[in-house]
């Protein structure tokens, strides 16, 4: 399950970069950071974005181990899956279900002030601090790796699930966040074409390993990187 999850994050960076990498650059880029300044910076900015999505990976993975308690995890596998799936087909944009959602878009704006404020007031706040605030953010991408995390039912595989999702966006949020360098609409738009297909294969894996794989209630996180949970 763990490739799957860097290969979330690796495929669906190139809408990171359209959406939230404007952001990165932006906030990164009023540090005046000069030389390897910049690369520490970037990397300081993405670790604590990875960590921030490992600890919503806590929380999720409390409520997954709560399914598993209750025997119905392949149920909530093969549910996800057939959500993200009903995504494509109809064309919905989880980015535009979350800015419809009042609580989400005043979550994501009082997200977003805290970040401003921060970088407006002072240039010596940890860039990882500024990472860490800003895996927060709701974020389609981040809900549907997510919802990958959750169908593992534990929490060390939710939070190694979240882990290697926010490293496989490293490569691109790394180059996009040193290049202080805004995208033009048009080439967000081209990027944003990737999305509804990583929501179809995120989706037809879940309900395969709903169907077809064996989840055990308890799942060490090491002994995961060893045994990947997947179908035998």
């Amino acid at each position: 399950m763990y490739w799957i999850a860097i290969s979330l994050g690796f495929l669906g960076s190139l809408h990171c970069i359209g959406m939230c990498g404007p952001l990165a650059a932006g906030m990164l880029g009023r540090r005046n950071d000069t030389g390897l300044q910049v690369w520490w910076s970037a990397l300081g900015y993405n670790t604590g974005r990875t960590i921030g999505y490992m600890i919503i990976g806590l929380l999720f993975g409390l409520i997954g181990s709560m399914v598993a308690f209750a025997g119905i995890q392949k149920a909530i596998s093969i549910g996800l899956g057939v959500i993200m799936v009903l995504f494509f087909v109809f064309s919905i944009n989880p980015d535009h279900l979350i800015s419809n959602h009042p609580w989400l878009r005043a979550f994501y704006g009082s997200v977003s002030t805290a970040l401003s404020r921060l970088t407006t007031k002072t240039d010596n706040v940890p860039s990882i601090g500024l990472g860490l605030i800003n895996g927060f953010l709701p974020c389609g991408l981040v809900y549907l790796a997510v919802a990958g995390a959750l169908s593992l039912s534990n929490v060390w595989g939710s939070m190694g699930f979240m882990m290697f999702f926010g490293l496989g966006t490293f490569p691109a949020m790394m180059a996009m966040a040193m290049s202080h360098k805004m995208i033009s609409i048009k080439q967000r738009m081209s990027m944003r074409k990737i999305y509804p297909m990583v929501t179809l294969v995120m989706g037809a894996y879940l309900i395969y390993r709903g169907l077809m794989s064996e989840m055990p209630l308890e799942l060490d996180f090491f002994e995961a990187l060893k045994n990947p949970v997947m179908c035998h």
